[in-house]
């Protein structure tokens, strides 16, 4: 569901103001370029289309620079186009024209000089979200020294913007979540074997010095994404862990499981016993598995929206309403804590690092371990 679609966005809306602004830039030990690129798979129709057509999508790679050779560049947090729909969508809602235009990010230019291939991590947004929407989330990833790459589903997503400007909008796709989800799994797949071809990795990472590996690679996602890590998880060894960030599960890995290690990351007063996907997969997955819970949060929490909010100065200022779509936790906060947990997950996973963080130790008093094994 579209972050937006609520009546908890006019709230939002409200408090949003046309005066530019940075986000904040990534804490890690790196910053990052950012580079945005249409990939297109021939060998397979859009099934969503008018017309048939190849299945188009667009992608951001996020990849670390050390930050002695980062030449700061800032990069809008949307393309001019997303913007503006954006913008007019919602501006009977208080939105000033301009101002989803008006963020940015703190990136670097790239440097291929100074490239490198990094563990390759992948994305993907909840339903009706633009990839775009958690890019300041994807770039904290990175940080710690990961190659992000972030997917949009066309259809899927609200609006996808390609290069030439021309645009595909968002459908409802709710009639078949099973399927939407496969088409997905496919679409991830598709992203990884483009990654490892030469041609494509040097126009992503110009400078790099070989072919990306995707041979062992690790995804999280949220809410519809959370569900596509694990169906992509099923349908691609490459793909060694995944994060579901508080999506209920869907299509056949509900029934089928997984052998590999698999995080939940859930909302206030969500486990695996109020979701009933949650509670029929995780009897499945029968690898290491953790489910934490995150007080103070909400579903809109796992996105890049309330960090967003906090970078407006109106963090704990939005009422009851906002509260209920953003939780309480505040967005600095939020981005702190969710984004050390997938960090943990993928130093694990990509590196074979132990993590306290993951086995339950109290770092950050507002996480929970809910369920382990």
């Amino acid at each position: 569901m579209s972050f937006f679609r609520s009546k908890a966005g006019l709230v939002l809306a409200g408090v949003l103001q046309a005066a530019a602004i940075s986000l904040p830039p990534p804490t890690g030990p790196y910053n990052t370029t950012l580079t945005t690129f249409k990939l297109t798979d021939k060998s397979r129709l859009d099934p969503y289309a008018p017309i048939k057509t190849p299945r188009a999508l667009m992608i951001s790679v996020f990849n670390p620079l050390p930050a002695s050779q980062c030449s700061a560049l800032l990069t809008p947090y949307m393309d001019p186009i997303t913007a503006e729909l954006k913008d007019a969508l919602y501006a009977p809602l208080g939105i000033p024209a301009g101002t989803f235009g008006s963020i940015n990010l703190q990136t670097c230019k790239s440097n291929p000089r100074s490239a490198e291939a990094y563990p390759i991590v992948i994305f993907s947004p909840g339903s009706g979200n633009s990839r775009l929407g958690y890019s300041a989330m994807a770039q904290q990833v990175s940080s710690a020294g990961y190659t992000v790459v972030t997917i949009d589903h066309p259809y899927d997503a609200d609006i996808v913007t390609f290069p030439d400007n021309s645009t595909i909008l968002g459908i409802d796709i709710e009639d078949d979540i099973d399927f939407a989800v496969d088409v997905r799994a496919q679409d991830v797949s598709f992203v990884l074997n483009q990654l490892s071809q030469p041609s494509i990795s040097q126009k992503l990472i110009p400078g790099v010095g070989c072919d990306l590996d995707v041979s062992k690679i690790a995804m999280f996602g949220h809410s519809l994404g959370g569900a596509t890590s694990a169906q992509a998880m099923l349908k691609d060894k490459r793909i060694v862990g995944g994060i579901n960030m508080d999506g209920s599960f869907f299509s056949t890995v509900i029934n089928r499981g997984l052998k590999r290690p698999f995080m939940i990351l859930s909302h206030e007063g969500k486990n695996i016993t109020t979701d009933e996907s949650w509670t029929a997969t995780w009897k499945v997955l029968t690898g290491w598995k953790r489910q934490f819970e995150l007080s103070g949060s909400q579903h809109g929490t796992f996105t890049d929206f309330p960090l967003l909010v906090a970078a407006l100065g109106f963090d704990g200022m939005l009422g009851d309403a906002g509260a209920a779509l953003l939780g309480t936790i505040g967005g600095l906060r939020a981005m702190e804590v969710i984004t050390s947990y997938v960090r943990d997950f993928m130093d694990f996973m990509l590196k074979g690092e132990k993590s306290a963080l993951l086995d339950g130790k109290k770092v950050y008093p507002e996480m929970s371990l809910d369920a382990s094994s």
